[in-house]
């Protein structure tokens, strides 16, 4: 058999650089796990590895074989990839001297192999490396003078009193900050520093793998590490080869119908600005990036149902019952992730629903924000069924607490779902920022991409600025409280949009409004809502909540609903009513809106406020002058009366009796 010429040089640098697939990696890490660190958007220039003998680089060289060559060889230090021309460097070079010849480069990374004692993590590396980088106040524990970056990788790794999620290490003390918190969940404190510090990001931290994940719009998977999946020839698969992949901790992917291919990734948009595909750049397929991963056990009692929700930790959040976020809520998760919201089965508190056939449902808002709710947020269907208990309970057998089944939780918002806006507009379209009382207006469920979805809206609350003051104006079902202030949402002619005209409205304390609902994706198109006679017929088809990617499970329905979003409007301002007179009648200053315009022709006289407090300070001080004049009138016209002719000198006495006379008579 004929050998080319490039293999036959590949395997010749092979068996001369020291043997390297002869020898089997043997005990290198006797005291513990071999693993790698990654430094991402490196690269090393040619004329280095290609001028020494520490060096040799494989050419179309899968990643994976790359990362098996250097972890089964004692002499392989480290390795580079470069992502675009499928290169793969393998080097007995230190990391000393290596550190100091890398170059920033969008397509490369670099590899290097470290010794982890106590650690178990398979995948092919255990920490990314990003070099000037510090968590800002995220300090949960500092180890002083620790000697090198490698001890304070070690330390995080073996960190027993909370989840160590990174560390910064500082180059010129030395010191070593471990913090619970990454990149990812404090985004606000991940900045750039001109110190040499390194951020070091641990990869193996346990996740829940109950994950969604939402699909970004006009971007593309970058040149960095990037595994094709064979096997996964639909989205739904190719997602969950995402979920499920060993090799990194998989943060987005991409997915071409068309070609069926699937790509996987560990980068997203937090650790690159711009995410592209290929060297030409092609926009093929669609990106979807990891959001929020939550799983969900159900507890149900005799008189409550617990959901026992585990999040990625720390959790700086709140859940709490949809509809009730002040009412119903939980905030602390345990160290492991577990936070528990316990919802009362009877009772108006938390909102619980009884089907009336032994099943008792809620809707649980995992909000990740401790103020505002984001894309990312879960909504999650928690049901509990005692058809069981009422079994029991007919043939004579005592119930005891804890015995009650529970049905497999509904968790919303799996599958992708159209872009859709909650808007304010105005009659022209327009959106509002401040508004009169009063000013026509409508609330506009506009779908933007419209396809094989319906919508349907329900659960309209109306907040102040504050978040003080709610008012419900459309129920569960989709039906109007009160039609005089807020009426049902109907289609716009010609597309799947909804809306409802209504007049502008503001809180007696706030002049600030918002708006909140659940808006809900059915296939083709939602039912109608009919709210004229008291039957749940169609709310409970409204509440048959079918995930996308279970569709080749179940048999999907004209009119089920596959997905729940809730969705907030832009706030808004909404300040006094309009004059009811022409403008010619309006002689007041623009500045002075809010005083009162009085009709002249009613006999009444129109007057600045700052006219009449100008007279009223003059005829206060005209009251003053003429009372003191006439008081020093009185005063002098007193005493001439007193003192006829000459004025007699008095001597002062120490004290005087009202009967002693103070003049002798005169004669």
């Amino acid at each position: 058999m004929k050998v080319s010429p490039f293999w036959r040089k590949t395997l010749t640098l092979l068996l001369v650089w020291s043997g390297i697939l002869e020898d089997v990696y043997c005990g290198g890490c006797s005291q513990g796990e071999t693993t790698f660190v990654r430094t991402s958007s490196v690269m090393l220039s040619t004329n280095i590895y290609t001028s020494s003998d520490d060096y040799i680089a494989l050419v179309h060289t899968d990643p994976t074989v790359c990362y098996n060559l250097c972890y089964n060889n004692d002499d392989c230090k480290s390795y580079i990839l470069d992502h675009i021309n499928q290169t793969c460097i393998l080097t007995k070079e230190d990391h000393s001297i290596i550190r100091r010849q890398l170059k920033p480069h969008p397509s490369g990374s670099y590899h290097r192999k470290i010794c982890l004692p106590g650690f178990s993590c398979k995948r092919h590396w255990a920490f990314d490396v990003i070099p000037g980088i510090r968590l800002v106040e995220q300090e949960d524990k500092v180890v002083p003078d620790i000697g090198n970056e490698d001890r304070c990788i070690k330390a995080c790794s073996i960190e027993k009193s909370f989840v160590c999620r990174s560390a910064i290490f500082d180059f010129s003390t030395n010191d070593c900050v471990l913090s619970i918190h990454d990149r990812r969940i404090a985004p606000e404190a991940f900045k750039m520093f001109v110190e040499e510090v390194d951020y070091l990001e641990n990869q193996c931290v346990s996740e829940p793998s109950q994950c969604i994940f939402y699909q970004q719009n006009g971007r593309m998977l970058a040149h960095v590490h990037v595994h094709l999946s064979l096997t996964s020839v639909t989205r739904e698969r190719c997602q969950t080869a995402c979920v499920n992949h060993s090799d990194f901790r998989c943060r987005s992917f991409m997915f071409d119908e068309v070609r069926a291919l699937c790509l996987l990734t560990p980068e997203d948009s937090y650790s690159t600005p711009e995410i592209a595909l290929n060297t030409q750049r092609e926009a093929y397929g669609n990106v979807y990036e990891l959001g929020s991963c939550i799983d969900v056990k159900m507890q149900c009692d005799s008189t409550s149902m617990t959901a026992i929700l585990r999040v990625s930790t720390p959790f700086r959040g709140r859940v709490y019952a949809l509809g009730h976020p002040n009412e119903c809520y939980a905030v602390t998760a345990g160290d492991n992730g577990e936070i528990a919201i316990t919802l009362p089965l009877h009772g108006r508190n938390c909102g619980t629903k009884n089907s009336g056939n032994g099943t008792f449902t809620n809707s649980v808002v995992v909000q990740h924000h401790p103020i505002v709710l984001t894309n990312t947020d879960r909504r999650i269907e928690v049901v509990c069924d005692y058809e069981e208990v009422k079994r029991r309970v007919r043939g004579g057998k005592k119930v005891e607490e804890g015995e009650f089944q529970s049905l497999s939780q509904v968790v919303t918002g799996l599958a992708p779902t159209p872009i859709v806006q909650l808007r304010v507009v105005t009659e022209t379209g327009k959106d509002v920022r401040g508004v009169k009382l009063g000013d026509p207006l409508f609330l506009k469920i506009e779908m933007l991409d419209e396809n094989i979805y319906g919508i349907t809206g329900r659960g309209l609350v109306a907040r102040s600025g504050q978040g003080l003051n709610t008012i419900l104006l459309i129920d569960d079902r989709g039906c109007p409280v009160e039609p005089n202030v807020f009426p049902s949402l109907s289609p716009v002619q010609g597309s799947k949009s909804l809306q409802a005209p209504f007049q502008a409205f503001k809180f007696a304390t706030d002049s600030t409004v918002k708006f909140q609902m659940t808006v809900s994706f059915c296939l083709d198109v939602c039912p109608p809502v009919n709210c004229t006679r008291n039957d749940t017929q169609s709310l409970q088809r409204l509440q048959r909540s079918i995930p996308v990617a279970d569709t080749s499970i179940l048999e999907l329905q004209v009119g089920d609903v596959v997905n729940d979003v809730i969705m907030e409007s832009m706030l808004f301002t909404v300040t006094d009513l309009k004059s009811e007179y022409p403008p010619e009648q309006q002689k007041i200053n623009s500045n002075i809106q809010s005083d009162p315009i009085v009709d002249p022709s009613r006999k009444g006289l129109c007057v600045a406020r700052a006219s009449v407090i100008i007279v009223a300070a003059f005829i206060g001080i005209l009251q003053v002058a003429l009372i003191s004049f006439c008081v020093f009138s009185l005063i002098f016209t007193r005493k001439s009366s007193e003192y006829p002719g000459n004025i007699r000198q008095i001597m002062s006495r120490a004290s005087i009796n009202s009967n002693t006379k103070l003049f002798s008579n005169q004669s």
